[in-house]
């Protein structure tokens, strides 16, 4: 992996090239391992944590929004250890060690904030899939852009049953995530 440009991996990695996606793997993983378990993890939750991360990458990748001003392997470790550090303080354990490796040109504030926002759109999404169907519709619609008097008429009926609707689809939606503590620890990020 060392040989090739940074370029030349991302789009290996946008294309699934399995030669490069595994000299990811055999470069980046060790350095993963070694940080989670010296801070109270274990070998498979470095891997776990390490997949996680190489999702996140992909997605990043996908969505043509990374911004990448050090390397790729440099990037991983960093979304690695940002990973296992949330993780820790949800699970109030202390970090022990930070001192592996120093990440040049990476900006940790924005990688984790993608991060918060990654894990609050799967908590809105989990408890979206909980609403009836008609809730999902309704909310669907609405964020789409699609007026109450559309919403309305494709649903036949009017548009102050709609707006209710909408209302109590919210209402019921705010309220199962508000009691879900994953949500409570990520709505507002300690800096």
């Amino acid at each position: 992996m060392n040989d090739k440009t940074q370029d030349t991996i991302i789009n290996a990695i946008i294309k699934g090239d399995e030669k490069t996606l595994m000299a990811i793997y055999e470069e980046c993983l060790p350095q993963v391992t070694s940080y989670v378990m010296k801070n109270s993890g274990t070998e498979a939750d470095a891997r776990d944590i390490f997949q996680d991360a190489m999702v996140f990458l992909y997605q990043k990748l996908e969505e043509n929004s990374l911004e990448l001003s050090g390397t790729v392997g440099g990037y991983i470790y960093g979304v690695c250890k940002n990973m296992w550090r949330n993780k820790i303080r949800k699970n109030k354990k202390m970090v022990i060690s930070d001192d592996i490796i120093s990440i040049s040109g990476i900006d940790e504030t924005d990688m984790l904030e993608d991060i918060y926002e990654n894990e609050r759109t799967a908590i809105y999404q989990k408890y979206f899939l909980k609403l009836g169907e008609t809730c999902q519709e309704v909310l669907t619609l609405f964020f789409s852009g699609v007026s109450m008097k559309e919403i309305a008429e494709k649903k036949g009926t009017t548009d102050t049953f709609i707006r209710r609707k909408k209302y109590k689809c919210k209402k019921q939606i705010i309220e199962m995530i508000k009691k879900d503590s994953a949500y409570n620890e990520i709505k507002a990020p300690s800096k």
